[in-house]
């Protein structure tokens, strides 16, 4: 996970002497998630939840990306709280206009909190940082507001569990949001 982390900061690192700043952007997002546990009988259904965000484009074809998003996701036996954070580089991938999408790739610190985990009602934290991976998106209404959209799937395990005989929990995760960007200094 360092080397990851190191060869992210590094590319970008390289990215910004060759690239202006083109765009300071913020914005909220109303999102979907899921989450699929490797080993638990436990179906959490699809829930919904909502976000922020904060980006940086540098020149037109790269960016970063940092973004908060809170969902509630239901089970028979109760509900699951899921945060998450992101930090996520961006490389235009296909734009077309005022429209562009990007390959997005990072690190996301993930968090659940529930009173129900694979048959057993108790109190469990279940929290770690793993590789997130998806496809983002804009489409510029005028030259400071943007809609957002994305799909993003984060893979690997939950190193922090308390309530929780296991150490390591592994859980997929996917997601999907709507939003809107402002722009603060320029846009395109």
């Amino acid at each position: 996970m360092k080397k990851t982390l190191l060869l992210v900061a590094l590319t970008w690192c390289a990215a910004l002497p060759a690239r202006a700043q083109t765009g300071l952007f913020v914005g909220a997002q109303a999102t979907g998630a899921s989450l699929t546990y490797r080993d638990a009988a436990d179906n959490l259904d699809f829930g919904s939840g909502f976000g922020v965000h904060a980006g940086l484009m540098l020149g037109s074809s790269l960016g970063i990306l940092v973004n908060y998003d809170k969902n509630t996701l239901g089970a028979s036996a109760g509900d699951t709280e899921l945060g998450q954070w992101d930090l996520l580089g961006r490389m235009s991938f296909i734009g077309l206009g005022p429209a562009k999408t990007y390959l997005t790739a990072g690190l996301t610190g993930r968090t659940t909190s529930s009173r129900f985990y694979n048959g057993t009602s108790g109190d469990f934290d279940f929290s770690g940082m793993n590789p997130t991976a998806g496809l983002t998106g804009q489409f510029m209404l005028t030259s400071k507001l943007a809609i957002d959209g994305g799909v993003l799937w984060t893979f690997g395990k939950f190193n922090d569990t308390h309530g929780y005989s296991t150490s390591r929990v592994e859980a997929t995760g996917s997601r999907v949001s709507v939003g809107v960007s402002y722009y603060l200094l320029g846009g395109k």
